[in-house]
């Protein structure tokens, strides 16, 4: 981490530098042959590099006004970044002796140890040294409540769309702008500037705590969020400066190279925030959406213009026809290569062509949206209700396009970002100040050993569960106070899978245990039509590979007890992967361990999801001295990557189920949008004055909402 740090400074002067040494010292007159060197150091007329380049001292010299400026201010953001790095470095220093001295892990056992092996590590510890001395053992989720603290806030923000990432433009309709440069300023305004809600990495200042202080506290928060804008608009030229050398210095030797880099896809900022678990790692969630990168590629690719397709071919066709001709001449004679621009003729159509091949399809694609989109949904677990039988449309599409982002567009955004960022500050986040400030009052709760951190990051589905999301009738939260798109029941579910040995609260663990019996009920009538559990297993099972084998081995007993015929796989797959057993567990784990990385390691078996939920099938065939397919499933036996299939299945029935909730209630969800709320009274657990309760002047993208406790008893 420190070799990283360092050389990120060392990279930091090289861009200054050379971008200065560029500018002044090189004499492109000379460079390009438009007038004789002074002083030819060469014999004949052959012009050289050094030709070209100006001594060190004349070069200084005549460093203009505006270059020394910049040199100053680099200067200085390069010294704080070095107190940084120092600081950094006796933080680091510390970790690693309280590696070795309190969990006895040396560097090298740590570089091949997985993070639940680390995890447990500190549990014992703790159990033996208490190291919290608030209380003698430490949980799971304490220890993931104190590392995702911030986080956690962000993803709760985001989920209620507290903050103002999502803005309707007159001519591209609705735009999500979430860029590197305007998550920093969130995050330093939020949680750890000189005038964040936090006054230390674990206390929230106790005046955003009371209510008598709720207006001051806003008051010096917009005025705060005002002055950081400020600062943004004058560092500006000087950060968009920054920001072109370093994408020009990082990117054009590959976009030479290889154009069609910029029609690849990645996961935007947005997206990762919008499809982040609550109390889930890094690495946990970058090998979860590895694993969807390849069906959201596929199902982004079926999207094609025809219009655009044709023009693409005929332009490829014109160009590399032109580009063939110059290649020809080029190779009888190398000379060719000294012509005026024919290099860069060449260079040119071929980044042409590779951009052209982007907008033609191919033609052995098959068209099959809702397949793909259900592929998705088993990685991702998050999509909005109204893009469930619309993934066909273009609107679903471009609204997924703004999760998972062509690169050229991530490029455009971060450069446009210096420009942007301190007009969202100043004209959009200031107005939120007071939403902040209840947002931070009415959501936060002191944990016991942890601190302060946010009520949704706790998972409990009486306070923060949705009714829609099999909550109804164990949740008391009301539309202010609960997650929105399941995201409690889900990352609920995903904390207990990778995290087998936790203990949830009463009310997780009796929505948990009324998931798997709902399960269970399923399970027994599986080939019974309308029955949310085949459904689920059917769209694990187009997954293909691993997940297809694991699928077919818990069908098997039940297919040979409904007599559907012996031998034959009741979901047809690939003759390769499917099977009448799980025995082949190479398959499976090369398959499903696509994108995992080293600190994931081994994922859990647990049984908290639906695998453990219809180990009751095998039960009830064990009279008819059926194969004990199903029980290898959920045996020792079987590799513990199947943690993944057991989130993937328990994801695709949530959603199934809270589709079917939906449709028994009569609500449509082809218009549904979340859009942040204020609540006429605060929460039932704050006593409020009736001055105090009364909301602000609502501004016009945020109407006035009536108290939906009251909506829903009536």
């Amino acid at each position: 981490m420190m070799l990283q740090e360092v050389l990120e400074l060392i990279q930091f002067i090289f861009v200054v530098m050379f971008s200065v040494f560029l500018m002044e010292c090189v004499e492109y007159s000379v460079l390009f042959k438009d007038v004789q060197p002074k002083h030819n150091i060469t014999v004949g007329n052959k012009v050289t590099l050094a030709d070209a380049i100006v001594p060190a001292g004349q070069c200084i010299a005549g460093f203009s006004p505006t270059i020394v400026f910049c040199l100053l201010v680099s200067l200085v953001f390069w010294l704080l970044r070095v107190v940084k790095v120092v600081y950094h470095f006796f933080q680091y220093m510390e970790i690693r002796a309280f590696y070795s001295s309190a969990l006895k892990i040396t560097a090298d056992e740590l570089d091949s140890m997985t993070w639940h092996e680390v995890q447990q590590k500190l549990l014992e510890v703790q159990t033996e040294q208490q190291m919290c001395i608030h209380k003698s053992e430490l949980s799971e989720l304490d220890i993931y409540h104190r590392i995702l603290r911030f986080k956690n806030y962000m993803i709760s923000m985001m989920n209620k769309n507290l903050l103002p990432l999502k803005f309707n433009l007159p001519v591209l309709g609705e735009v999500i702008f979430f860029t590197k440069g305007l998550k920093y300023n969130l995050e330093m305004i939020l949680f750890w500037g000189p005038w964040a809600p936090f006054e230390n990495n674990w206390h929230l200042k106790e005046d955003f705590k009371k209510v008598g202080k709720r207006k001051e506290v806003a008051k010096k928060l917009s005025k705060h969020i005002l002055w950081i804008g400020l600062a943004n608009f004058i560092l500006c030229p000087i950060v968009l400066l920054w920001q072109v050398l370093y994408s020009f210095f990082n990117y054009a030797e590959v976009i030479k190279h290889d154009p069609s880099i910029l029609g690849a896809r990645r996961w935007s900022h947005y997206g990762r925030l919008y499809l982040r678990h609550f109390n889930e790692l890094d690495h946990e969630l970058n090998a979860r959406l590895s694993r969807g990168y390849k069906p959201a590629t596929q199902y982004m690719n079926i999207f094609t213009s025809h219009f655009l397709s044709v023009i693409a071919a005929n332009v490829a066709f014109f160009a590399g026809s032109i580009l063939a001709v110059l290649v020809g001449l080029t190779v009888y004679d190398e000379d060719v290569l000294t012509v005026e621009h024919v290099l860069t003729a060449i260079t040119t159509l071929g980044m042409l062509v590779a951009a052209c091949r982007l907008f033609i399809p191919d033609e052995h694609l098959v068209w099959c949206p809702e397949k793909l989109m259900l592929n998705i949904l088993a990685h991702i677990h998050y999509i909005p209700d109204h893009w469930k039988g619309h993934a066909h449309m273009y609107k679903v599409r471009d609204e997924f396009a703004q999760l998972f982002q062509y690169k050229a567009a991530y490029l455009i955004e971060e450069l446009l970002s210096p420009i942007i960022t301190p007009f969202i500050l100043c004209f959009y986040l200031r107005h939120r100040a007071m939403d902040i400030v209840d947002f931070y009052r009415n959501f936060t709760v002191d944990v016991i050993g942890v601190g302060d951190v946010c009520s949704f990051a706790q998972m409990d589905v009486r306070r923060h569960g949705h009714p829609y999301w099999m909550s109804d009738g164990q949740t008391q939260a009301n539309q202010y106070e609960q997650a929105e798109n399941g995201k409690t029941e889900l990352s609920l579910m995903h904390f207990t899978l990778t995290n087998p040995n936790w203990i949830p609260p009463e009310q997780s663990h009796m929505f948990l245990n009324n998931l798997k019996e709902l399960a269970q009920r399923d399970a027994g009538k599986l080939f019974s039509e309308d029955n949310a559990l085949y459904y689920s297993l059917h769209s694990v099972s187009s997954l293909g590979g691993g997940y297809a084998d694991l699928v077919n081995s818990i069908l098997h007993p039940v297919r040979e007890a409904s007599s559907t015929g012996p031998g034959t796989s009741f979901f047809a797959s690939d003759p390769r992967t499917s099977g009448t057993g799980f025995t082949r567990t190479g398959g499976v784990s090369s398959t499903i361990r696509g994108g995992l990385n080293q600190a994931e390691g081994p994922l859990h078996s647990s049984q908290a999801g639906l695998l453990a939920s219809i180990h009751p099938i095998q039960t009830q065939l064990d009279d008819c001295n059926l194969p004990l397919h199903s029980s290898q499933v959920l045996s020792h036996e079987v590799p513990l990557e199947l943690t993944a299939v057991n989130m993937s299945l328990s994801t695709i029935y949530m959603h199934e189920l809270h589709s079917r909730t939906l449709r028994q209630k009569g609500i449509t969800t082809s218009n549904i949008r979340t859009v942040w709320q204020r609540p006429l009274v605060d929460m039932p657990e704050i006593l409020e004055s009736p001055q105090e309760g009364q909301l602000e002047q609502q501004d016009e993208e945020q109407p006035l909402l009536v108290d939906t406790r009251i909506i829903r008893s009536s």
